[in-house]
């Protein structure tokens, strides 16, 4: 280890280290020193915080001068000492200054969230916590979260307070996370969301259990057909083909939307899926039924997305207007959701096997074996041909017995 007495005039004439960097500590004050870099020089204060080495930088040699920087390095030297590290407490005065839009943006840029997710997050903020942009993380106190998840309870409803909260909090604790110290201790601290769990203030939401009867399939279909009538046709023709896909495969209605031509095969009467919820493709087979409404679709000559519109982004994006039509129509308060519902209904009803069941919904699989089967679109053509099938009886004889 280099010893000397440190001069401002010493510190002038040593010359830059290329390569490796070279460490100068001085004679007089132990842990003060001066970094020798390629292009600049750095004095610093060095010692041992809790039992673990601490360099922390004073400054460039050419801003302090080389008794303004022992003085310095005094005082960072008794803190640390003292057991305080000078790093982390820096980094916790910065954390208190954060802003809500500061942790917001520094959240989206570091967690790879699907597009439709972040949008679904932006949203929630700029709806709901958009007058708290500007206010430091710190002044967010659990007791005004508490009422701010009340007041969305009230005026919002218990669903969306839920969802707000867990929003925010995923937030909150990326920031907390990518902020602790050097030992892993937060310098953010704990997520005021915590507060609405510790009063047990969480809304009881139940799940829904809804789906298309039997006995509404024939209305369904009919008032998908006679949207025509209602609207401009090809916008109709081309929301009553989405449904009614939505039905027959039990799509989410974002991977519906999504679907792109250069992903379905006709030929081999396939279509796949792209980055879909659980993070992988998913590639289906189609029924006679289904393969109809591709064919449909193809002979529209639309190119790019399956559904596509004359959106900025081209596909399909918010058919509320013939939701709403429908749902009139058929006096039924139905959801995108419930098609997808309906679907497993259709393939329970057939004893579909619980695990072909999963593979055509697409949800993740969590055991071990499951890791072990290759996934053979071919396994599932019977099965999706069976529940079309079902569907077709259902909408041309609007069966009563079968009824929930």
């Amino acid at each position: 280890m280099n010893r000397i007495k440190l001069t401002a005039k010493l510190v002038n004439e040593l010359p830059f280290q290329s390569g490796k960097q070279r460490l100068i500590y001085d004679k007089s004050l132990h842990g003060f020193g001066v970094l020798i870099g390629a292009t600049k020089k750095s004095y610093f204060a060095e010692s041992r915080v809790n039992g673990k080495s601490r360099r922390i930088t004073i400054g460039p040699a050419d801003v302090f001068t080389t008794d303004q920087a022992r003085k310095e390095a005094k005082k960072l030297l008794g803190q640390m000492a003292a057991g305080i590290d000078p790093n982390a407490a820096k980094a916790e005065a910065r954390m208190r200054g954060i802003t809500l839009s500061v942790a917001r943006e520094t959240f989206f840029a570091g967690r790879k969230l699907e597009s439709k997710t972040e949008y679904d997050y932006r949203r929630v903020f700029a709806v709901y916590f958009s007058d708290w942009d500007k206010r430091a993380l710190r002044d967010i106190s659990p007791s005004a979260f508490l009422n701010r998840f009340r007041k969305l309870t009230t005026e919002n409803g218990p669903a969306t307070a839920n969802k707000a909260a867990r929003v925010f909090q995923s937030m909150w604790n990326y920031n907390r996370a990518a902020t602790a110290g050097y030992n892993g201790v937060p310098v953010l601290a704990e997520c005021p969301v915590s507060r609405v769990g510790a009063v047990k203030a969480w809304n009881p939401v139940k799940r829904r259990q809804t789906f298309l009867r039997d006995d509404m399939l024939p209305k369904w279909f009919n008032a998908l057909n006679n949207l025509e009538t209602m609207t401009f046709r090809e916008d109709a023709e081309n929301f009553r083909d989405y449904a009614e896909l939505l039905l027959r495969t039990g799509l989410r209605r974002s991977e519906g939307a999504s679907l792109l031509w250069e992903d379905v095969d006709l030929i081999a009467s396939i279509f796949t899926l792209r980055d879909t919820k659980n993070g992988s493709d998913h590639t289906l087979p189609m029924s006679q039924q289904i393969k109809a409404i591709f064919r449909r679709r193809h002979n529209y000559g639309s190119t790019g997305y399956v559904f596509a519109s004359n959106s900025k982004s081209g596909k399909l994006e918010d058919p509320r207007k013939f939701l709403v039509q429908v749902r009139k129509s058929i006096g039924q308060d139905w959801t995108f959701h419930d098609l997808r519902r309906t679907f497993a209904t259709m393939a329970e009803r057939w004893d579909v096997s619980h695990y072909a069941i999963k593979r055509l919904l697409n949800h993740a699989n969590c055991d071990v074996t499951s890791g072990y089967l290759i996934h053979d679109p071919e396994r599932l053509r019977e099965p999706i041909q069976r529940i079309s099938d079902e569907i077709d009886r259902c909408k041309m004889s609007n069966p009563t017995s079968n009824s929930s």
